[in-house]
């Protein structure tokens, strides 16, 4: 009867999780390889054996019939910086699991999921035996978008300095981490979602985009709750939006002006509440945003000072290192590189 089937659906999932997490054959010579011998082997492969290798991965690469793509990342490789043009999930189903965004170090532990916009370039570090990692590349039509926009909505209102104190543009993270280990529901239709994905021949892509759409919408869940319990104060989100746009010529006592507050008070309101001082709220929003025309344009790195509103190039170069931990120029050329890749 239904009891018993319902039994086997989920043994089926045990078996499918069971397969995910054995080593490949293609794996099993890895681990016995140099990154070197590595990269050779893999230089002129888009996408090997489901290995996603090509550096700016654009829709035509996967989604032949469909709009969801699923694969287990390979182990004993480090994944070069690369982006994507869809949505990226990335669960770690068993183990650990480090990638890169830009600066930022994203450590994920077992059940945590990861989502990442379309466009951001990330990379990670080398997966070791017991390092489950799956990859869901959604393009960008597929879902429901209605709830991935409310969900890109929460994120950029819940700024930056909710959620990491002011790594990235505040406006937008690029990415949102959660950690669903202790969540029954999101971890059930994660083990479905695989089951049905992998458990076959070929995935059962109808289910498996309903499994996606309950997922998001409970992700969803999660950053509206979360965002209601942050104690914080109104009035520093508004400093801190009012930076996000001026940081090139904003004053403490302009931003005091904009905000009905004497300055004295607006400075100590900030250093209380956020640890950080006005000057370098200002000074983190200048670094994010020659950061971003370093490698996204080509211009003189005299004009990207000047637009910031800094009056002196090498105390720009110093803070610029102490922030990235290289000069301007180096981290442009090496950018260049790897998207040249």
């Amino acid at each position: 009867g239904m009891k018993n089937r319902g039994v086997k659906k989920m043994s089926a999932a045990q078996d499918v999780l069971a397969t995910l997490l054995k080593e490949t054959p293609l794996e099993a010579e890895m681990k016995t390889m140099t990154a070197e011998q590595i990269t050779a082997k893999f230089q002129n492969q888009a996408a090997t054996a489901g290995y996603l290798l090509d550096f700016h991965l654009s829709d035509e690469d996967f989604f032949v019939d469909h709009q969801i793509f699923m694969n287990r990342h390979a182990r004993y490789f480090a994944m070069p910086t690369h982006s994507h043009e869809f949505l990226e999930l990335n669960y770690l189903l068993q183990g650990k699991c480090t990638q890169w965004i830009g600066q930022e170090k994203i450590q994920m532990k077992q059940g945590d999921l990861l989502m990442i916009d379309p466009g951001t370039g990330h990379s990670i570090d080398k997966l070791g035996e017991q390092d489950t990692l799956i990859n869901i590349l959604i393009k960008s039509d597929a879902i429901n978008t209605k709830v991935l926009q409310r969900m890109a909505q929460r994120h950029s209102l819940i700024t930056d300095f909710l959620l990491t104190v002011g790594k990235k543009n505040s406006r937008h993270r690029p990415y949102l981490h959660f950690s669903t280990a202790d969540n029954q529901r999101i971890s059930t239709c994660l083990s479905y979602l695989l089951a049905d994905y992998f458990g076959d021949e070929t995935p059962k892509f109808e289910k498996v985009e309903l499994w996606l759409l309950v997922i998001l919408a409970e992700l969803e869940d999660i950053m509206s709750s979360e965002a209601g319990e942050l104690p914080f104060n109104k009035k520093v989100i508004d400093a801190l939006e009012i930076i996000d746009s001026e940081y090139a010529s904003i004053t403490l006592e302009g931003l005091g002006k904009q905000l009905n507050f004497n300055k004295n008070y607006l400075s100590n309101l900030l250093k209380q509440e956020t640890g950080l001082t006005f000057k370098e709220w200002v000074t983190k929003r200048r670094l994010q945003k020659a950061y971003d025309l370093l490698i996204g344009t080509d211009k003189p790195i005299e004009k990207i000072v000047a637009e910031l509103g800094i009056t002196s190039p090498s105390y720009f170069f110093k803070i610029f290192k102490n922030e990235y931990g290289e000069t301007p120029n180096h981290l442009r050329k090496k950018m260049h590189r790897s998207k040249k890749l």
